[in-house]
């Protein structure tokens, strides 16, 4: 030995002598071999080389025993410890995947497995001793299993002889299967049909329901004649019960089954049981933002919007007024047969203080309330429990300039008015604090009626007319039609401000705070009053038509 290293170097030892006895053998190799030793970590096995070989221990379901035969693969011709490396898994595999190209050298077929685990992108199933791949994409029917003891078929949809790997679905399989189903259940039954059926999952719009391999939807609408609020008080997951088949539709292959319509539809008859105005008993089942919803009996029930529960206010949350389970009675307002909407009120079954409250409170008739609150545009004031009174803006006080109320009420204050309006219809009524008192306009009115004569200052010209000054904080105006007996075209180069000025009032509008003057008709009334004069003072027969005209021209 000492010869051959000096004659052909350092690298010689004893793993290039056991190299020597496996020339033959390359690495990857499926040998048979003996169990020799077994230890805590790996079994020993004799492959026929000058060392042994070694598997791990946990690659064992069941610990082999020495002496025993086993079909190892060789992992590679390095010592590791002066043995070499051995795997019992690794030769199974190999034998399993010759044997899998052996069936299937085209790389198609079907093939058994069942799912062991799922990793990022899909699934990996055991075949048989070799790990394929199922995308999620092609899982089908077993989308949402992790791990199966159960046997499954799928379809060979590539290999990649280079990595050993195998690319499933299970697609094809499902679609063979349903349509197989399909064409089972469309020849068994028809639109019309009853059958049973068990109840797999509830989703938002209802549920779905398996008939003979066929999962069918049952529309909540379709569960009961009533609304449906809770699904889960008409059916139970998995259980099984009698429904019938309303549409099949072959293109899509989907099936709609009904539950109501195992019973005769309680709206066909139901103008013969109830009529608008008539009186009903019934219970709250349930109670929405809108409104609340009231049982009359088994199969039928009505609507009672929140607009329909008070007199005094416009609309009333039903959880205020009602509760689950309560029995109530209302009154019917209408029935829509074709829609199969019953809509129900409860404030016709109580008194309508709006029918009378023009009694209570007339109109002209002085109130001193609280004021229940203020707003921007003005102030509500309580005529008594649940009726308000408005108090707008404009009726708080004669001064010009806009007020702002929430500077000069507060809630809860009392304040003195009048009633000005009743709409009781729209349940509105309107009134007045400056009311209490005259208005200055009214004064105005009083103070100048039509035809009489003021005298003032022009206070303003503009293309329309001129403002003219009658007394502090008060100004008439004359239009430019009413300007001169004569047409005028600027009224600038007739008056100018500050020119005094006589005029006849037309008339006064109190609601505009306006006093229409007239100059023109001022000077046509003091004619009339100049020939009437004449007429008085002169003899009969001693003042003629030419007399007239003459004084008309100014002559």
């Amino acid at each position: 030995m000492d010869q051959i290293k000096e004659e052909y170097g350092e690298s010689i030892d004893m793993e290039h002598v056991a190299d020597s006895a496996l020339d033959e053998i390359e690495p990857g190799s499926i040998i048979t071999g003996e169990v020799v030793s077994v230890n805590g970590e790996y079994v020993y096995v004799s492959i026929g080389a000058k060392s042994d070989g070694r598997v791990p221990l946990d690659e064992f379901k069941n610990q082999p025993s020495v002496g025993e035969k086993l079909e190892v693969k060789l992992q590679g011709t390095r010592l590791v410890d002066g043995v070499f490396q051995l795997s019992v898994k690794a030769a199974a595999q190999e034998k399993q995947w010759k044997t899998f190209m052996e069936k299937h050298p085209d790389g198609t077929g079907t093939i058994e497995g069942r799912v062991v685990s799922a990793i990022n992108k899909g699934k990996l199933v055991d075949c048989n001793g070799f790990t394929a791949f199922l995308p999620f994409s092609l899982s089908a029917d077993l989308k949402g299993v992790s791990s199966t003891d159960h046997e499954y078929s799928f379809v060979i949809r590539s290999i990649d002889k280079r990595k050993k790997s195998v690319l499933i679905s299970r697609v094809e399989i499902v679609e063979e299967e349903m349509s197989q189903k399909w064409a089972s259940f469309v020849e068994k039954y028809s639109e019309g049909s009853r059958v049973q059926g068990q109840v797999m999952k509830f989703v938002e719009f209802g549920a779905f329901v398996r008939v003979d391999g066929i999962d069918a939807l049952l529309h909540r609408n379709d569960m009961s004649w009533k609304n449906v609020f809770n699904q889960r008080k008409i059916l139970k997951l998995n259980e099984t019960r009698e429904f019938v088949i309303l549409s099949i539709n072959n293109e899509t292959k989907k099936v709609s089954i009904g539950l109501k319509q195992l019973t005769s539809d309680p709206w066909e008859n139901i103008e013969s049981r109830l009529s608008q105005g008539s009186r009903v008993k019934g219970t709250v089942v349930n109670i929405i933002n809108s409104g609340a919803f009231v049982e009359l009996d088994e199969e039928v029930e009505g609507f009672v919007p929140n607009t329909e529960l008070s007199w005094t206010k416009t609309s009333v949350p039903a959880k205020d007024v009602f509760q689950k389970s309560q029995e109530v009675e209302l009154v019917v307002l209408s029935i829509n047969k074709n829609e199969k909407r019953l809509q129900l009120g409860y404030r016709q079954t109580l008194d309508n203080p709006w029918e009378t409250i023009d009694q209570r409170f007339p109109v002209g008739s002085v109130h001193k309330k609280a004021i229940r609150k203020v707003v921007s545009f003005g102030l509500f004031v309580e005529l008594e429990p649940g009726i308000d009174g408005l108090v707008h803006v404009s009726d708080i006080t004669w001064e010009d300039g806009r007020k702002n109320p929430e500077e000069l009420f507060k809630a809860g204050e009392e304040v003195e008015f009048k009633v000005l309006e009743i709409r009781k219809n729209e349940m509105k009524i309107s009134c007045g604090i400056k009311q209490l008192e005259k208005s200055p306009w009214q004064t105005v009115a009083e103070k100048y009626k039509p035809r009489t004569k003021v005298s003032g200052t022009v206070s303003g010209i503009t293309k329309f007319g001129i403002f003219v000054k009658l007394e502090e904080k008060l100004e008439g105006m004359v239009h430019i039609s009413e300007a001169s007996k004569s047409r005028v075209e600027d009224l600038s180069e007739i008056f100018k401000e500050g020119d005094a000025v006589e005029a006849v009032v037309i008339g006064v509008d109190i609601k505009k705070k306006k006093i229409s003057l007239s100059i023109k008709q001022l000077d046509i009334q003091s004619e009339k009053e100049e020939i009437n004069k004449l007429l008085n003072e002169t003899k009969p027969g001693a003042f003629t038509i030419g007399d007239m005209v003459n004084l008309k021209l100014g002559e």
